[in-house]
């Protein structure tokens, strides 16, 4: 079983008013953007480096990557509340994708069929999280 983890993060160009707000909007948006598309690298690079045949490894891995980029989502400084928000939304959706691929790995490699429905249910829930709030991040990015 192998889960795919695709991230629509693309860092957005940003064409704001050269205002001191804008500038801080923008540097912020930035910050934030580049932590999450590190993230998708350093999981798109462990899954090909770490491929096995239950994808328990890739699980990890993904689990790993996961928990960093809501670290490192966590030490961006951001002013602006919005972004702050959504922030925050990122890195429980970040944790609860971490939490639910360990879930679905332990069970797994346990050849549980009963808590590996349970785990598959709740990663694909955390993991359609994600597309709508990176949606929202680079709406509030590209906004004027």
């Amino acid at each position: 079983m192998r889960i795919q983890f695709t991230l629509a993060a693309a860092l957005v160009a940003l064409g704001l008013g050269a205002g001191g707000c804008g500038q801080n909007k923008i540097a912020e948006c930035n910050a934030l953007i580049e932590v999450i598309n590190k993230g998708v690298q350093s999981i798109d690079k462990g899954s090909k480096a770490g491929a096995d045949q239950g994808g328990s490894n890739d699980l990890k891995v993904m689990a790993d990557a996961m928990d960093k980029v809501a670290a490192d989502a966590a030490q961006v400084k951001l002013t602006t509340p919005e972004l702050q928000k959504f922030s925050g939304e990122y890195q429980a959706m970040a944790k609860d994708v971490a939490k639910a691929a360990r879930d679905l790995a332990a069970a797994a490699d346990a050849n549980d069929a009963e808590k590996t429905n349970t785990a598959q249910a709740a990663i694909e829930k955390a993991i359609k999280q994600e597309d709508p709030l990176v949606d929202n991040i680079n709406q509030f990015c590209q906004g004027n």
